[in-house]
């Protein structure tokens, strides 16, 4: 059996969220999602889905992860979610949510970088990870925004073995790095103004695609959530920040071509 990500790829997304029930409605309504409800020892773990694909997950950030982190946190493949815990805390990490196996899933735990960027380490078993990637409803792109680039950049590479290159073409005229795998870009990092008094905490940004932008962003406002930064035009389609109900960062985009390297979803042997 091929695996279906690559180590250092973002395999998966989950919104962790004091309140899960605001949080199904509004991105049912949103994006397109199915929710259905898996037990999780003492909780309820809310797998999204899409045209019958599993996209995201939403949980109850008490109960999972003791309360940090919250709102959208990336999950990156590992081969040994242990060693590579071990690694991210060598490397200047927190360890917030120590490895934990996932009955009919995998291992996963949750780790905060140097800079305050939540992120997450899993290791897929019977679940490798979201079934589809740059369709409507989707995970497109994961983007570090750090006023700490070049230490973040060197934190990641450490962890995930990443080569990077700088994008040139980078429509908020800041400096935009890609993390890639090979030749293959996974991942963005965008610098922020960092100069004091305007220090920014890193944070992980999820991107999904929409059909419309324009139609989104109209459903966000309506739905109770608000829009933030933007449009801004890039070279792979229109994107907007926007900000759900219970203050979460995602990112919406209309895609113009794939953000994220396509899997064949098609072979069952990387569905199991």
């Amino acid at each position: 059996m091929r695996p279906r990500f690559q180590p250092g790829e973002a395999v998966w997304v989950e919104l962790c969220t004091p309140d899960p029930e605001q949080a199904e409605a509004f991105y049912g309504a949103l994006l397109g999602w199915t929710v259905r409800a898996e037990r999780l020892g003492a909780t309820t773990y809310r797998m999204c889905s899409r045209d019958g694909r599993d996209v995201a997950g939403i949980s109850d950030a008490a109960a999972l992860h003791g309360d940090r982190p919250r709102g959208w946190l990336t999950y990156f493949a590992v081969d040994d979610v242990a060693a590579s815990a071990r690694q991210a805390v060598t490397l200047g990490g927190e360890l917030v949510s120590p490895p934990r196996y996932l009955p009919a899933a995998g291992t996963g735990a949750a780790v905060v970088d140097p800079f305050g960027a939540a992120f997450g380490l899993y290791q897929g078993e019977s679940r490798v990870g979201v079934q589809a990637v740059n369709s409507v409803g989707a995970l497109c792109w994961n983007e570090l925004d750090t006023g700490e680039p070049a230490a973040s950049v060197a934190y990641y590479r450490a962890l995930f073995g990443y080569t990077t290159r700088q994008r040139d073409d980078s429509p908020t005229a800041r400096p935009y790095t890609l993390l890639t795998l090979g030749d293959v870009p996974v991942a963005g990092v965008l610098e922020l103004d960092n100069a004091w008094p305007n220090l920014i905490p890193s944070r992980w940004i999820t991107y999904f695609a929409v059909a419309s932008l324009d139609d989104a962003l109209a459903r966000v406002t309506a739905l109770g959530g608000s829009p933030t930064v933007g449009p801004v035009d890039t070279p792979h389609g229109r994107l907007h920040l926007v900000k759900d109900p219970g203050g979460h960062t995602l990112c919406l985009i209309q895609l113009e071509d794939g953000l994220r390297p396509d899997h064949d979803s098609s072979d069952p042997a990387v569905n199991r």
